[in-house]
């Protein structure tokens, strides 16, 4: 055998480690690089008849050369102790983890260090079990000796001492070697994005400039990074107090209501004209009345007294209407009005899964706008937007008050001409608002001028549904309390006061992101509305929205945009309306129809 030979396998041979008053303490050896077993954890497996379980920096070291020679695997040796009096001889005996035989049984040292498990194979008679002295942890300088370290070549009579520091840094180094060595590598998980932690690709690109424009410098990019951070922080306390302010509102809102309810029924509901007094108690009742504290329980019986039956409807009209539109149905003359009434109720109150076919109240909607499309005409007809109105009635009271209210409030309001078939009185009330926007708004109204925006793209839709598709519930309710009060012209005020709202977004060149405004399908407001509902994924797509799901609704757009109740009261009564003009201009336009 060469030299380098005899080198190599001195390395890779049994170490003796003697201590000065005690028996050979422990061997090591490492198995043939030619059957290498991977290293799993930290884990060290000893003979089963117990002692001190170690490392051996040089077996390491061929455990490294056995790697490198075997395509990068690692070898591991298997360390074992035994006393004088387990074999005849007193010799040392060396047994490979990879050729581990049954009847051996191991103990396996865990990661976390608890006590060591015997595995359940029995002990082989030639080599019976011993229970293992408590000696301190196998790298523990207790343990290693001062005295020189002998490797012993089991292929050559040569032996080749080390001197007892080497052998003590060289073991400690091999122990540590081979716990790195031994610890797998993590398993590679996707992180998710977060703005508290860099990831690789916000360390390389910039976060306050597009990827398109240079780059900035280090220091520019922290500072911004900072200013990003400090306005993150102030939208945060922005937020809480918004919050906070909502709940104050709410609970002036419920002491509110608690205080008005013995007003509404010991001076409102007995006689609810008192409202229109022009006296103190008449303007004190009617503060009340806008301040949208309405009971109710008592809303359906206040609204069938304000709308009132001038057209004297019976109670068992809507069940003779429905005879009819059953008639009609068989007879196939009724396709196309119950196709546009179902159309038009799909729309209605999404939020509230009432309306909608196959919920609850779908045929008592259904019932009363088929019976109001055959009412008193000759020929069935039903109109776009009837649905919110109705809806609203239905919410408030039975489907036949409903009825009756519906056929006078449509025929005693500006809702006749929107719901008639008669195109010229609703461009005769076009003309009256355009008259009123010049007079409260007129840069809005030069603007909408120049770009050809005519109220029928805006005024249309919230009048024929008296903005119950656009605005949150509750201040649709209240619109339609003060509605039937005041007359149409409180309708019109709430237009102009809507624009107001919506002005800073409403000197938009393009018709189309100006329609969608209107529409509230507005880009920004709809991207705001889906962060606070948490339909925005990581990566600033949005959420998939399904039927049941959160959604975004068009009155959560409109809330954002600012047409809050709180706000649009409060713009209504700093309106400066003067009634006088209104009726003016709607008897000049509309002389055959008056206020």
């Amino acid at each position: 055998m060469s030299g380098d030979a005899t080198v190599h396998d001195t390395a890779a041979g049994l170490h003796e480690v003697a201590l000065d008053d005690a028996p050979p303490v422990r061997s090591l050896a490492t198995p043939s690089f030619d059957s290498p077993v991977p290293l799993q954890g930290r884990e060290v497996v000893a003979d089963g008849r117990g002692g001190d379980i170690g490392i051996d920096a040089d077996a390491t070291e061929a455990g490294q050369a056995g790697k490198k020679a075997d395509g990068g695997r690692f070898s591991r040796a298997d360390a074992t102790r035994t006393d004088e009096g387990m074999n005849g001889d007193g010799g040392f005996e060396a047994v490979s983890l990879g050729d581990e035989q049954p009847g051996n049984p191991s103990t396996t040292i865990q990661e976390n260090g608890d006590t060591p498990h015997r595995s359940s194979t029995p002990p082989s008679p030639a080599s019976p079990a011993h229970t293992p002295p408590s000696t301190p942890p196998p790298h523990s300088p207790s343990v290693v000796s001062t005295a020189p370290t002998t490797t012993i070549d089991p292929s050559s009579s040569q032996n080749v001492s080390t001197p007892p520091e080497t052998a003590e840094t060289d073991a400690n180094g091999a122990g540590e070697a081979g716990v790195k060595a031994a610890t797998p590598a993590p398993t590679p998980q996707k992180k998710p994005v977060s703005t508290r932690k860099q990831t690789v690709m916000q360390k390389v690109v910039s976060m306050t400039r597009q990827r398109t424009l240079p780059p900035k410098s280090k220091e520019e990019e922290e500072k911004h990074l900072e200013q990003l951070a400090e306005m993150f922080a102030a939208s945060r306390e922005v937020e809480k107090r918004r919050r906070s302010e909502a709940e104050a509102r709410s609970a002036l809102r419920a002491t509110a209501l608690a205080t008005a309810f013995p007003v509404w029924e010991k001076s409102i509901l007995p006689n609810w004209r008192v409202v229109l007094h022009d006296d103190a108690q008449g303007r004190r009742l009617r503060d009340l009345w806008w301040d949208g504290t309405m009971p109710v329980r008592w809303r359906g019986r206040l609204w069938a007294m304000c709308i009132g039956n001038g057209l004297a409807v019976g109670k068992n009209e809507l069940s003779k209407a429905s005879e009819r539109v059953r008639a009609l149905r068989e007879a196939g003359k009724f396709e196309e009005v119950e196709r546009a009434a179902k159309e038009d109720v799909e729309r209605v109150l999404p939020a509230l899964k009432l309306f909608q076919e196959g919920r609850v109240m779908h045929e008592d909607l259904m019932e009363v706008l088929l019976a109001w499309s055959v009412h008193e005409k000759v020929t069935p007809r039903y109109a776009p937007g009837l649905a919110f109105p109705a809806a609203l009635l239905i919410l408030n009271m039975s489907p036949a008050e409903a009825f009756v209210c519906l056929v006078n409030l449509v025929q005693k309001s500006f809702l006749r001409s929107f719901y008639s078939a008669d195109p010229d009185e609703v461009e005769a009330y076009y003309r009256v608002f355009d008259t009123l926007l010049a007079d409260y708004m007129p840069r809005v109204y030069a603007n909408f001028s120049a770009q050809v925006v005519r109220p029928s793209l805006y005024l249309f839709p919230w009048l024929s549904t008296l903005y119950t598709a656009f605005l949150p519930l509750d201040l649709a309710t209240r619109i339609f309390d003060v509605f039937l009060l005041e007359g149409d012209s409180f309708v019109f005020r709430v237009a102009i006061v809507l624009l107001e709202i919506l002005e800073p977004r409403l000197f938009n060149p393009n018709l189309d992101e100006l329609s969608a405004v209107f529409e509230g399908t507005d880009k920004g407001a709809v991207g705001v509305v889906r962060r606070e509902k948490g339909l925005l994924t990581a990566d600033g797509g949005s959420i998939e929205e399904r039927d049941g799901g959160i959604r975004v609704e068009v009155e959560d757009v409109y809330s954002e945009m600012g047409a809050t109740e709180e706000r649009v009261f409060e713009l209504l009564r700093q309106l400066d309306w003067k009634e006088e003009t209104f009726a003016r201009l709607v008897e000049r336009e509309l002389p055959e129809v008056g206020v």
